[in-house]
């Protein structure tokens, strides 16, 4: 993307929409303006720096788009230059359920951890029996962290804001 002028980013980035539907002639048939405007809303030429594609075509043709099963390459300069990152909603919200999941498993965990200490403790002594319980419930404990881990590095758990 060109960061220096955003107004060039977005153009090159419709234009790559219009190449993905199948060139003017088709975005144009999606859209209520015809074909001129939409080569114009895609051009960087001096006589159109400042025609931009309005909201309802930019929707239009990005809706088409995601009908076909594609990601508006628009959609996504916008989010990026407003800081944000454009995420398929099924995947935000497998994302964000997968982290109230590891939410829920690592409390779980620790509150068991916490529950068997608290247990062994409760006679003033821990015996062979509690110790391997203890150790047990540590090592459920560090299993449900290892996967919360390993779901972040893996980019399966990431906010929805400001992600990278």
């Amino acid at each position: 993307m060109n960061a220096r002028n955003p107004y060039a980013a977005i153009k090159a980035a419709f234009d790559a929409d219009v190449d993905r539907l199948g060139g003017v002639v088709v975005a144009a048939s999606k859209s209520r303006v015809g074909q001129a405007l939409i080569s114009r809303y895609s051009s960087i030429a001096d006589q159109n720096v400042t025609t931009h594609v309005p909201a309802d075509v930019l929707l239009d043709l990005t809706m088409e788009i995601v009908r076909r099963g594609g990601t508006p390459e628009t959609l996504q300069v916008l989010a990026d230059l407003a800081g944000f990152k454009l995420v398929p909603r099924e995947s935000a919200e497998a994302a964000g359920d997968n982290l109230i999941r590891h939410l829920a498993d690592t409390s779980r965990a620790q509150a068991a951890l916490s529950t068997t200490i608290a247990d062994a403790l409760s006679d003033g002594r821990i015996d062979p029996a509690e110790k391997a319980a203890i150790d047990a419930a540590a090592a459920a404990e560090e299993k449900e962290l290892a996967e919360l881990r390993n779901d972040l590095k893996r980019g399966t758990v990431t906010p929805i804001r400001g992600a990278a």
